[in-house]
């Protein structure tokens, strides 16, 4: 089989396992709809939650099943190699988002299910950090027995990340669903089949997702939510992404350009966590601070919050993946990208007194 022909072979699988994935979802969805209340898996509105009545728990279960049958068969399809690590850690994600949506576990069980999946990201599917590229100079950064703690940290913090953008309609399956289309488009050109395949998966369940979770004309408000499953199921599929194409060889890109993929996501929880601590609250905490509260209290719709945030993701993938063309040093790209999140911190912060936002959360 000429080159030609095998990339046309697996363009079609991946194109094909990518519209069966979102319709999958698309199909899921409605279907556990209807078990949702039966099984408790309903979101009441409550304390900083922006949505009316009770809303189904079910988009994240939907995803993340209809994810695992279909990369089962692109993987077979394409007879490629069947990454039982990267199942491994999805079902550990999903069984522990479901006792959360369930249950509301305290932090410590929560930490215990993520920290088990990025364990079996590292163990048994071997996706794990050895270095930083030029992170802080000319010389590599190498992690040597940092590795694992360091790699453990990434997928973790990727996944909270992103369960804190979880916080309006539309936001989260958005930027994830950008960042797998990124993600994807460097794997393509990397030639990482692995990770092209899961960038398919991930967009196309993601895409199957916001058609029920994105508001319309048609639509005022989201018919279900991803829960916390969603959010942990995608932020595990991204930092395996990310990591992946960060160890291929050559590699796809540097550690800096996958902080700044996924930069806004990433930079606007570190900045929240950050006031937390100082104001000696849990980082953990619920607050009304997020980028798209203070976009809301700015009068901004929901979604034009959401587009906005989504402009701002589109931008900063966009800045470093011309930096990377143009062979701007990392290092250079590392304290660029700390100089803007220390700006953002300080704005954000002066925006949060002058808005009145700084009044206690409620739990919920």
């Amino acid at each position: 089989m000429s080159k030609v022909t095998a990339f046309a072979n697996d363009f079609m699988i991946e194109t094909l396992g990518f519209a069966g994935a979102f319709l999958g979802t698309a199909l899921a969805i409605p279907a556990l709809v209807r078990f949702a209340p039966t099984l408790g898996l309903v979101d009441v509105a409550s304390g900083r939650k922006i949505h009316d009545g009770e809303v189904p728990l079910i988009g994240g279960i939907a995803m993340g099943l209809v994810f695992l049958c279909m990369y089962l068969g692109v993987a077979l399809a394409e007879a490629t190699q069947v990454r039982f690590g990267l199942g491994m850690g999805i079902a550990i994600v999903l069984i522990g988002g479901v006792l959360d949506d369930l249950h509301e576990l305290r932090s410590l069980a929560k930490f215990g299910f993520q920290i088990a999946a990025a364990l079996a990201l590292v163990y048994v599917d071997g996706t794990v950090l050895l270095h930083l590229g030029q992170l802080l100079s000319e010389r590599t950064f190498t992690l040597g027995a940092w590795s694992v703690p360091l790699t453990v940290f990434a997928v973790v913090g990727v996944m909270n990340a992103l369960n804190m953008a979880d916080g309006i309609d539309g936001l989260a399956g958005a930027l994830a669903l950008l960042a797998f289309v990124a993600f994807g488009l460097l794997a393509l050109l990397a030639g990482e089949v692995a990770v092209v395949v899961v960038c398919c998966l991930g967009a196309g369940v993601a895409s199957g997702f916001l058609c029920f979770n994105l508001r319309t004309p048609a639509r005022s408000s989201a018919a279900v939510f991803m829960g916390d499953t969603g959010s942990h199921f995608l932020g595990l599929l991204l930092a395996w992404c990310a990591i992946r194409l960060h160890n291929a060889e050559p590699p796809a890109f540097n550690a800096v350009t996958a902080g700044w993929i996924l930069g806004v996501i990433l930079g606007d929880t570190l900045c929240v966590m950050i006031r937390r601590a100082v104001r000696g609250k849990s980082p953990f905490s619920g607050d009304r601070e997020h980028l798209h509260h203070l976009l809301l209290a700015a009068g901004l719709t929901i979604s034009q919050t959401v587009g906005v945030i989504a402009l701002l993701s589109v931008a900063a993938g966009a800045i470093a993946l011309s930096a990377e063309q143009q062979g701007w040093p990392a290092y250079l790209m590392f304290y660029l990208y700390l100089a803007l999140l220390g700006a953002y911190c300080v704005v954000t912060e002066s925006i949060c007194r002058k808005q009145g936002l700084r009044a206690p959360a409620q739990a919920g």
